[in-house]
């Protein structure tokens, strides 16, 4: 298994509780997790999970999101007409998807997702559109309908002062979040499409990060005095800042993979990495 650390001295109990992880992903051959992400991250794991060290201060959110989880099963959501935290599996491909849904309605038949996450997802993110349509098919193939996705966000920055200021703020420390609706023919599409490619990756095929999984963030261009630290005025495309002039120069500011830089535990083995860290 993964080598916990604990760098910054963190309490025992804390370290217990990550060590102690209950995750289980089930029988199946790829979660709906690892179907949503990087091929070549889920292979770097696989083949190094025993050498991956990860500090227990990287996994505090992580925590804090399975305790959610207690809570609700507190609340007694495990009742007549509601389905909670069950794992669910459907073929595709020649594989077993597996996935656990958080809270099926089957009265209103809707599936809710429950994300201790940041105000800047206040309006959803794509990945979470992806898993929980992953989810619906997953329902759907074991005979519930689902007709309304919803993500139930718990702001872990929310402001009160913020949203007094600001009235596109989030009210409130948690929010209800919209998710888009596919067609369960787009699901099943889009299932096959990803067993396909982590498959190929399985087989020794090398499959590449895309932009996305890699958190890249896009490059800017600076318009910069000569001889100063700070940019004059930054902006998307070169174009926009004009002739430079003399006395300036214009610096292209390359894009960062913040994921690879920072939050990938296989990135000591990725080859794709080692080409482009600075």
């Amino acid at each position: 298994m993964s080598q916990i650390t604990n760098m910054h001295n963190l309490p025992a109990a804390i370290v217990a509780a990550v060590q102690n992880d209950p995750y289980d992903g089930g029988r199946g051959d790829i979660s709906c997790t690892k179907l949503i992400d990087s091929p070549r991250v889920r292979v770097l794991s696989a083949k190094h999970h025993a050498e991956i060290t990860v500090d227990v201060s990287f996994m505090v959110w992580a925590l804090l999101g399975q305790s959610v989880h207690a809570i609700l099963e507190r609340a007694g959501l495990r009742q007549e007409g509601v389905i909670t935290e069950e794992r669910m599996y459907g073929d595709a491909g020649g594989w077993k998807v597996s996935g656990q849904v958080d809270t099926l309605h089957l009265a209103s038949q809707k599936l809710s997702d429950y994300k201790v996450t940041t105000v800047w997802k206040k309006n959803g993110s794509d990945s979470w559109t992806r898993q929980l349509n992953v989810l619906r098919w997953l329902a759907h193939k074991n005979g519930h309908t689902i007709n309304t996705l919803e993500v139930i966000g718990i702001f872990r920055d929310w402001r009160k002062s913020e949203a007094l200021r600001d009235p596109s703020y989030p009210q409130s420390a948690i929010q209800t979040i919209h998710v888009p609706l596919w067609t369960l023919e787009e699901a099943e599409d889009y299932v096959r499409e990803r067993v396909a490619i982590h498959q190929a990756a399985s087989k020794g095929i090398d499959i590449q990060c895309t932009d996305e999984e890699r958190w890249m963030s896009a490059s800017k261009f600076a318009l910069m005095k000569d001889g100063a630290k700070r940019a004059v005025r930054v902006a998307d495309r070169e174009e926009d800042l004009g002739e430079a002039g003399e006395g300036y120069s214009i610096v292209e500011r390359k894009g960062e993979a913040k994921r690879c830089a920072m939050y990938c535990d296989v990135s000591a083995w990725c080859t794709q990495w080692a080409k482009e860290k600075p």
